[in-house]
């Protein structure tokens, strides 16, 4: 009886030492690497001038695809998260994306309710999938630098939208962050 309760006691212990702790993204100060501050402060930039934009200046409807946003840093950057966040956003604003994720299984099942083995009330009719008229791209680019004992990161993230009609690119932003890191620290 007294080993079962003193495995218990530190069972509870390791847990409670486990260190985890979960903090508020928004609220994060930044670090040596890209993180949830400059994923934040580029998803806010860019949603808030890009929906401006589509209802201010474009007026019209807007099917936007999101093609590759590119890393040209030697940092590893997980940009599909940066665009995943851009679109949600843009999403819950009643901004409309074409997503090819899923065309051929979608185009499958059209062809399946042709042929008559589905019922017609359930069958997906054919002649409604959406065409983009924009692509939504960009990159992330980096001047490094050391001086002073510091690395200074120079971020530039720059998204752009392309009418796919005219090929005429309607609208771009850009983000900058500027990151001073000390090198003369000790790691292990």
């Amino acid at each position: 009886m007294k080993s079962t309760a003193l495995i218990i006691v530190f069972s509870l212990l390791l847990v409670g030492c486990s260190g985890t702790q979960y903090r508020d993204a928004s609220k994060d100060k930044g670090s040596m690497e890209w993180g949830p501050r400059e994923i934040k402060t580029t998803v806010n930039k860019m949603v808030g001038s890009l929906y401006r934009y589509l209802k201010s200046d474009w007026s019209q409807p807007a099917l936007i695809k999101i093609q590759r946003i590119k890393n040209d840093t030697a940092e590893h950057i997980d940009t599909k998260m940066l665009a995943d966040e851009i679109a949600t956003s843009l999403i819950q604003m009643r901004i409309q994306f074409v997503d090819d994720a899923y065309s051929k299984e979608a185009i499958q099942e059209m062809e399946r309710g042709m042929t008559g083995l589905v019922d017609p009330d359930s069958a997906i009719p054919a002649g409604n999938l959406k065409s983009p008229n924009f692509f939504l791209f960009g990159s992330i680019n980096e001047n490094v630098r050391y001086t002073g004992g510091k690395k200074l990161q120079y971020l530039v993230v720059t998204i752009a939208m392309k009418e796919l009609k005219t090929g005429l690119l309607k609208w771009i932003e850009r983000q900058e962050f500027l990151k001073a890191t000390s090198t003369d620290r000790i790691s292990f």
